[in-house]
């Protein structure tokens, strides 16, 4: 690509990408594999014939986000685009729809997913089918991976299971292996779904308060009592007080978006992330085999992973002789710091995007 060129970008462009069958860690395979994605690159460079020479930058979503990252409406939209932290110009953007996600991608109900109550997911399983789908569009490296909360899972999965493929890792408000605390919230969240009487197919009330226990876990006090105080008038005429109203908001918000089935499996993959463990086949802790640079990222008011979890990822990491560096992203909010604080971000994955190379 000529040096003009590294200097505009093309249009965001949305993909879905047939995959070979991918068979999952505790049992049943995905027939029919797919994935759907968002690109965001220099001028020239598509998912149908990427340039050579453009640094990818791969970006895995939150619990129910979605493939699309940037432009309006994307999830880390602040940080992505011409003069941003994440410029097209200079870097291939990539983010896949998690397995098991409601938009687009190999899903519940959707042919060839598998059947049962008894399937289950794990950071493992959307680790593979993303590299599935970096084979599907031919990108060999990647120059960072980066996600917060159960995307950092993800990224931190897709660093033990290619460690020579992916170059740096930026895990925000993620850990090691999930703790009690995580998965003790997430059962009251599967419990109160099975409360519904519409359960399994049909779950609306469930969906609703299961959303907002959660929200609570990702907020923290000092955010909730300056932006949802006592004092405050409620949300869309709601008879009560300002944090009543503002969590059946979410929940609305969640019912008419999200399927109750896919809420259930993606807490799974939450739950059952642990590398601390072998790979399957494998021996010795997973996080052993991350290879990549790794900028560890925690919030300081996060109540599900804590400053001590992050404190440990990196130890985890060091002890292996991955080159780690830290930061702190400084909020009221707490765990969903890392969809807020855009200033503090945009630095953060700027200096992800400068670390040094991997140790050979």
């Amino acid at each position: 690509m000529s040096p003009s060129r590294r200097h505009s970008s093309s249009s965001p462009q949305v993909f879905d990408l047939p995959l070979p069958d991918l068979a999952l860690e505790r049992g049943g395979v995905v027939r029919r594999h797919r994935l759907h994605g968002w690109w965001w690159g220099p001028a020239g460079d598509h998912p149908h014939g990427p340039a050579r020479g453009v640094p990818t930058v791969l970006l895995v979503h939150a619990l129910t986000g979605g493939a699309q990252a940037g432009g309006p409406g994307g999830w880390w939209e602040p940080l992505i685009g011409p003069g941003r932290a994440l410029d097209p110009a200079r870097h291939r953007i990539v983010c896949f729809n998690n397995l098991g996600s409601f938009y687009g991608s190999s899903a519940p109900g959707m042919p060839g997913f598998p059947r049962g109550a008894r399937v289950t997911l794990t950071s493992v399983d959307l680790a593979r089918s993303i590299l599935l789908g970096l084979d599907g569009l031919g990108l060999e490296r990647v120059h960072l991976a980066a996600g917060g909360s159960l995307g950092g899972m993800v990224v931190l999965a897709l660093g033990a299971l290619a460690p020579r493929r992916i170059e740096r890792l930026l895990p925000i408000a993620t850990c090691a292996a999930s703790s009690a605390w995580v998965v003790g919230w997430n059962h009251v969240a599967r419990e109160i779904l099975r409360l519904d009487a519409g359960y399994p197919h049909h779950v609306n009330r469930g969906l609703e308060v299961a959303r907002q226990l959660a929200m609570l876990t990702y907020r923290a006090e000092p955010g909730l009592e300056s932006a949802q105080h006592r004092g405050l008038p409620p949300i869309r005429r709601f008879k009560g007080y300002r944090i009543q109203s503002y969590l059946e908001h979410h929940g609305r918000k969640l019912k008419n978006r999200f399927t109750a089935r896919c809420y259930e499996l993606l807490l799974d993959a939450m739950d059952h992330h642990d590398l601390l463990r072998p790979l399957p086949g494998g021996r010795g802790p997973a996080l052993a085999r991350i290879r990549a640079s790794t900028l560890v990222v925690h919030v300081g008011t996060d109540q599900l992973f804590t400053p001590a979890q992050s404190a440990e990822l990196a130890r985890h990491l060091r002890a292996n002789r991955a080159r780690v560096a830290r930061a702190t992203l400084r909020s009221p909010h707490g765990h969903d710091a890392f969809l807020i604080e855009w200033a503090q971000l945009a630095a953060i994955v700027t200096r992800a995007l400068r670390l040094p190379p991997p140790r050979p």
